[in-house]
């Protein structure tokens, strides 16, 4: 069994602050305290199940590979078992993938007994720490932390060390069609560029943009304008036919209050809905009116 001293740099291991967001993990192993570590056969662990971490780079893979080969896996991977000889990745997928390139047997790992759930929270909260998510696996992820951990955004903030803004700005994102999402995985559009298009309430007009985006290199300043135009045109075209409705009410009235020979009011809401109203200023009037309906004058 290897065994490894405490030191500033392994405390920064599972990411910037994770320690602080989960002391319970690493508070036994401070103070000089002694870190065991074991070595493990890289077929024996298991992706974490809840990585939110989707696209891995292939070039900084190598990279790490190429290290790992030169001088091995030094940093180790956390590790929880699963009671079959198998272990699940709680942090350090990454370094898992590297030392596979790099065809290693055995990578040193600390075996830690945490439940799925706070596995699920340490892998979150360590790739979130990191600066490569990109921001839809990122508005993923504060996703996943809500449901599971019943997080307001006030919470997850707090806990993240971010802003409420920039936690509620990344979840819009989910609301995105798919294939804007799909666009934002492969890094062709950015949070501005996607921050943006949310500002647009039509998802064909949203497709449409992504695409032009892509198409043409557009800037976020570039989209803004776009975006600018199209919300004052439309907002025209709303003010048009309004104008336009009002006209033919108007009409409408007209010819009604020439029939009855009286003042007509045609009152409409936005669903389309409204009623009619004839008015009338006497008993004689009122039954001259009753008469054109055809409407007994038992009745009244």
């Amino acid at each position: 069994m290897l065994k490894m001293k405490e030191t500033v740099k392994k405390r920064n291991a599972l990411g910037l602050g994770l320690d602080a967001l989960i002391p319970s993990i690493l508070d036994e192993y401070a103070d000089g305290h002694t870190l065991h570590t074991k070595l493990v056969s890289v077929e024996c662990i298991r992706p974490n199940r809840n990585q939110p971490r989707q696209n891995f780079n292939n070039d900084n893979l190598n990279e790490l590979a190429s290290s790992l080969k030169e001088i091995g896996l030094i940093q180790p991977i956390i590790v929880r078992s699963l009671g079959d000889l198998s272990y699940e990745i709680v942090a350090g997928e990454r370094r898992w993938r590297a030392a596979i390139i790099a065809q290693l047997e055995l990578v040193p790992v600390i075996i830690r007994d945490v439940t799925e759930k706070e596995s699920l929270e340490i892998a979150l909260i360590e790739n979130l720490q990191r600066e490569d998510l990109n921001p839809l696996e990122t508005a993923e992820a504060y996703q996943m932390l809500i449901q599971k951990f019943s997080y307001t955004h006030e919470i997850l903030a707090t806990r993240m060390g971010k802003d409420r803004t920039d936690i509620t700005n990344h979840l819009r994102l989910l609301k995105l069609p798919d294939a804007i999402k799909i666009r934002m995985r492969n890094r062709e559009l950015s949070m501005g560029h996607a921050r943006t298009l949310l500002a647009i309430d039509h998802i064909e007009t949203q497709l449409s943009l992504s695409e032009k985006i892509v198409r043409r290199k557009l800037s976020v300043r570039d989209l803004e304008r776009i975006v600018q135009n199209f919300k004052k045109k439309q907002f025209s075209n709303v003010t048009q036919n309004e104008k336009a409705s009002n006209i033919h009410l108007d009409n409408i009235e007209k010819a009604i209050s020439r029939k009855f020979s009286t003042k007509v009011t045609i009152k409409k809401n936005i669903i389309g809905s409204g009623r009619i109203e004839l008015h009338f200023y006497s008993q004689e009037q009122l039954m001259r009116l009753l008469d054109v309906l055809g409407v007994s004058e038992e009745l009244t």
